[in-house]
Protein backbone atom coordinates (compact mmCIF):
# COMPACT_ATOMS: atom_id res chain seq x y z
CA UNK A 1 0.00 0.00 0.00
CA UNK A 2 1.19 3.28 -1.06
CA UNK A 3 1.81 6.01 1.32
CA UNK A 4 -0.87 8.07 0.03
CA UNK A 5 -2.95 5.95 0.52
CA UNK A 6 -2.23 5.00 4.20
CA UNK A 7 -2.41 8.53 5.05
CA UNK A 8 -5.72 9.35 3.21
CA UNK A 9 -7.29 6.04 5.72
CA UNK A 10 -6.08 7.17 9.03
CA UNK A 11 -7.11 11.15 8.12
CA UNK A 12 -10.34 9.39 8.17
CA UNK A 13 -9.61 7.98 11.76
CA UNK A 14 -8.63 11.78 13.10
CA UNK A 15 -11.90 12.88 13.89
CA UNK A 16 -12.74 9.81 15.76
CA UNK A 17 -9.16 9.91 17.77
CA UNK A 18 -9.10 13.56 18.56
CA UNK A 19 -12.46 13.64 19.92
CA UNK A 20 -12.00 10.05 22.12
CA UNK A 21 -8.89 11.70 23.43
CA UNK A 22 -10.99 14.10 25.03
CA UNK A 23 -12.76 11.67 27.21
CA UNK A 24 -11.44 9.41 30.20
CA UNK A 25 -13.10 6.56 28.87
CA UNK A 26 -10.90 5.89 26.00
CA UNK A 27 -12.28 2.79 24.04
CA UNK A 28 -9.91 2.84 21.24
CA UNK A 29 -7.46 2.19 23.82
CA UNK A 30 -8.93 -0.92 25.04
CA UNK A 31 -9.05 -4.15 23.12
CA UNK A 32 -12.10 -4.77 20.37
CA UNK A 33 -13.35 -1.18 22.04
CA UNK A 34 -13.99 -2.85 25.66
CA UNK A 35 -16.14 -5.39 23.98
CA UNK A 36 -19.00 -2.97 24.96
CA UNK A 37 -21.66 -0.77 22.94
CA UNK A 38 -20.20 2.26 21.53
CA UNK A 39 -22.02 5.26 21.54
CA UNK A 40 -23.49 7.04 18.48
CA UNK A 41 -20.75 9.02 17.38
CA UNK A 42 -17.85 6.33 17.43
CA UNK A 43 -19.96 4.37 15.42
CA UNK A 44 -20.52 7.13 13.01
CA UNK A 45 -16.78 7.58 12.56
CA UNK A 46 -15.94 3.76 12.24
CA UNK A 47 -19.31 3.86 9.23
CA UNK A 48 -17.41 6.47 7.60
CA UNK A 49 -13.80 4.81 8.34
CA UNK A 50 -14.94 1.57 6.81
CA UNK A 51 -16.47 3.08 3.82
CA UNK A 52 -13.30 5.31 3.26
CA UNK A 53 -11.26 2.31 3.39
CA UNK A 54 -13.25 0.16 0.58
CA UNK A 55 -13.23 3.06 -1.27
CA UNK A 56 -9.21 2.74 -1.24
CA UNK A 57 -8.92 -1.29 -0.79
CA UNK A 58 -11.54 -1.55 -4.09
CA UNK A 59 -13.59 -3.59 -0.79
CA UNK A 60 -10.73 -5.91 0.08
CA UNK A 61 -11.36 -5.21 3.80
CA UNK A 62 -9.02 -8.40 4.47
CA UNK A 63 -5.88 -6.41 2.64
CA UNK A 64 -7.06 -3.08 4.44
CA UNK A 65 -7.23 -5.17 7.71
CA UNK A 66 -3.85 -6.73 7.50
CA UNK A 67 -2.25 -3.46 6.79
CA UNK A 68 -3.63 -1.88 9.28
CA UNK A 69 -2.47 -4.69 12.15
CA UNK A 70 0.98 -4.40 10.62
CA UNK A 71 1.18 -0.68 11.15
CA UNK A 72 -0.31 -1.56 14.34
CA UNK A 73 2.97 -4.15 14.90
CA UNK A 74 5.36 -1.06 14.11
CA UNK A 75 3.60 1.01 16.37
CA UNK A 76 4.15 -1.29 18.86
CA UNK A 77 8.16 -2.23 17.88
CA UNK A 78 8.63 1.81 18.60
CA UNK A 79 7.13 1.75 22.01
CA UNK A 80 3.76 3.34 21.49
CA UNK A 81 1.49 1.46 22.78
CA UNK A 82 -1.96 3.70 22.22
CA UNK A 83 -1.18 4.33 18.55
CA UNK A 84 -0.73 0.24 18.07
CA UNK A 85 -3.91 -0.62 19.81
CA UNK A 86 -6.22 1.70 18.12
CA UNK A 87 -4.21 0.38 14.72
CA UNK A 88 -5.45 -3.23 15.56
CA UNK A 89 -8.71 -1.97 16.90
CA UNK A 90 -9.03 -0.60 13.52
CA UNK A 91 -7.83 -3.57 11.85
CA UNK A 92 -10.04 -6.38 13.78
CA UNK A 93 -13.01 -3.36 12.63
CA UNK A 94 -12.22 -4.49 9.41
CA UNK A 95 -11.77 -7.80 10.00
CA UNK A 96 -12.24 -9.90 13.27
CA UNK A 97 -11.34 -12.97 12.51
CA UNK A 98 -7.60 -10.75 11.80
CA UNK A 99 -5.05 -12.98 13.81
CA UNK A 100 -2.58 -10.88 13.66
CA UNK A 101 -4.23 -7.80 15.31
CA UNK A 102 -5.55 -10.09 18.12
CA UNK A 103 -2.24 -11.02 18.88
CA UNK A 104 -0.82 -7.90 19.20
CA UNK A 105 -4.28 -6.72 21.67
CA UNK A 106 -2.74 -9.91 23.37
CA UNK A 107 0.76 -8.58 23.59
CA UNK A 108 -0.19 -5.26 24.56
CA UNK A 109 -2.26 -6.42 27.55
CA UNK A 110 0.38 -8.63 28.31
CA UNK A 111 2.67 -6.13 28.59
CA UNK A 112 0.57 -4.15 31.43
CA UNK A 113 0.09 -7.24 33.40
CA UNK A 114 -3.64 -7.66 32.53
CA UNK A 115 -3.39 -11.54 32.03
CA UNK A 116 -6.91 -12.48 31.91
CA UNK A 117 -7.71 -10.35 28.67
CA UNK A 118 -4.08 -11.27 27.41
CA UNK A 119 -4.89 -15.22 27.75
CA UNK A 120 -8.49 -14.69 26.56
CA UNK A 121 -6.72 -12.82 23.34
CA UNK A 122 -4.12 -15.01 22.52
CA UNK A 123 -6.68 -18.28 22.56
CA UNK A 124 -9.16 -16.10 20.11
CA UNK A 125 -5.87 -15.63 17.69
CA UNK A 126 -4.14 -19.17 18.04
CA UNK A 127 -7.04 -20.56 16.20
CA UNK A 128 -5.90 -18.17 12.91
CA UNK A 129 -2.07 -17.89 13.71
CA UNK A 130 -1.49 -21.60 14.62
CA UNK A 131 1.90 -22.57 13.29
CA UNK A 132 3.29 -18.88 13.73
CA UNK A 133 6.95 -19.36 15.21
CA UNK A 134 7.11 -15.98 17.07
CA UNK A 135 3.31 -16.00 17.93
CA UNK A 136 3.74 -19.37 19.95
CA UNK A 137 6.58 -17.29 21.30
CA UNK A 138 4.52 -14.52 22.52
CA UNK A 139 2.41 -17.03 23.71
CA UNK A 140 4.36 -19.08 25.84
CA UNK A 141 5.82 -15.76 27.42
CA UNK A 142 2.44 -14.18 28.03
CA UNK A 143 1.05 -17.28 30.02
CA UNK A 144 4.34 -17.91 32.05
CA UNK A 145 4.41 -14.48 33.18
CA UNK A 146 0.30 -14.97 34.63
CA UNK A 147 1.73 -17.83 36.05
CA UNK A 148 4.37 -16.17 38.17
CA UNK A 149 2.11 -13.40 39.24
CA UNK A 150 -0.47 -15.45 40.16
CA UNK A 151 1.26 -18.61 41.12
CA UNK A 152 -1.07 -20.88 39.25
CA UNK A 153 0.53 -24.07 38.78
CA UNK A 154 -1.35 -24.99 36.08
CA UNK A 155 -1.09 -21.91 34.27
CA UNK A 156 2.78 -22.27 34.98
CA UNK A 157 2.90 -26.02 33.76
CA UNK A 158 1.08 -24.97 30.40
CA UNK A 159 3.58 -22.09 30.11
CA UNK A 160 7.04 -24.89 30.53
CA UNK A 161 4.80 -26.94 28.28
CA UNK A 162 4.64 -24.45 25.28
CA UNK A 163 8.06 -23.38 25.90
CA UNK A 164 9.40 -26.89 25.70
CA UNK A 165 7.31 -27.13 22.50
CA UNK A 166 8.74 -23.82 20.71
CA UNK A 167 11.92 -24.88 21.43
CA UNK A 168 11.48 -28.86 19.60
CA UNK A 169 10.69 -26.54 16.82
CA UNK A 170 13.12 -23.65 16.94
CA UNK A 171 15.95 -24.70 19.55
CA UNK A 172 17.90 -21.57 18.79
CA UNK A 173 15.05 -18.96 19.19
CA UNK A 174 16.97 -17.24 21.73
CA UNK A 175 13.51 -15.01 22.83
CA UNK A 176 12.39 -18.23 23.60
CA UNK A 177 14.91 -19.98 25.88
CA UNK A 178 14.87 -16.38 27.51
CA UNK A 179 11.46 -16.08 28.45
CA UNK A 180 11.86 -19.89 29.75
CA UNK A 181 14.86 -18.85 31.63
CA UNK A 182 12.82 -15.80 33.33
CA UNK A 183 9.35 -17.80 34.03
CA UNK A 184 11.96 -20.25 35.93
CA UNK A 185 13.72 -17.57 37.73
CA UNK A 186 10.29 -16.28 38.48
CA UNK A 187 9.76 -19.58 40.60
CA UNK A 188 12.90 -19.95 41.77
CA UNK A 189 14.48 -22.37 39.82
CA UNK A 190 17.97 -20.63 39.45
CA UNK A 191 19.90 -23.20 38.04
CA UNK A 192 17.72 -24.22 35.61
CA UNK A 193 17.26 -20.41 34.77
CA UNK A 194 20.91 -20.54 34.16
CA UNK A 195 20.70 -23.96 31.73
CA UNK A 196 18.60 -21.96 29.55
CA UNK A 197 20.28 -18.73 29.68
CA UNK A 198 23.72 -20.96 28.66
CA UNK A 199 21.72 -22.25 25.44
CA UNK A 200 20.35 -19.01 24.35
CA UNK A 201 23.63 -17.29 24.98
CA UNK A 202 25.21 -20.43 22.37
CA UNK A 203 22.34 -19.44 19.72
CA UNK A 204 22.81 -17.01 17.09
CA UNK A 205 21.59 -13.89 18.53
CA UNK A 206 22.68 -14.77 22.06
CA UNK A 207 24.44 -11.28 22.43
CA UNK A 208 20.91 -9.38 22.54
CA UNK A 209 19.84 -11.41 26.17
CA UNK A 210 18.47 -8.86 28.01
CA UNK A 211 20.92 -7.69 30.65
CA UNK A 212 18.70 -6.37 33.69
CA UNK A 213 17.54 -9.91 33.71
CA UNK A 214 20.86 -11.22 33.52
CA UNK A 215 21.74 -8.99 36.28
CA UNK A 216 18.69 -9.83 38.51
CA UNK A 217 19.26 -13.58 38.21
CA UNK A 218 22.90 -12.94 39.29
CA UNK A 219 21.94 -11.10 42.28
CA UNK A 220 19.70 -14.33 42.89
CA UNK A 221 22.18 -17.23 42.32
CA UNK A 222 25.62 -16.45 40.74
CA UNK A 223 26.41 -18.07 37.64
CA UNK A 224 27.31 -21.39 38.01
CA UNK A 225 30.93 -22.23 37.15
CA UNK A 226 31.55 -23.76 33.42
Amino acid sequence: MSTRRLIHILMCAVLVLSTVAAHADDRNLLPKYGGLPRADWPKAADEAFIAATDEEYYGDRGKASQDMAIRGWQYLSAGNRDDAMRRFNQAWLLNNHNGTALWGMAAIEASVHKFDDSLKLFAEAEKFVRGEINFSVDYAKAVGMAGVASKDDALLKDAFSRFERVYKKAPQNTLNLQNWAITLSGVGKYSEAWSKVKLAEAAPAGGHLDPAFLADLQSKMPRPQE
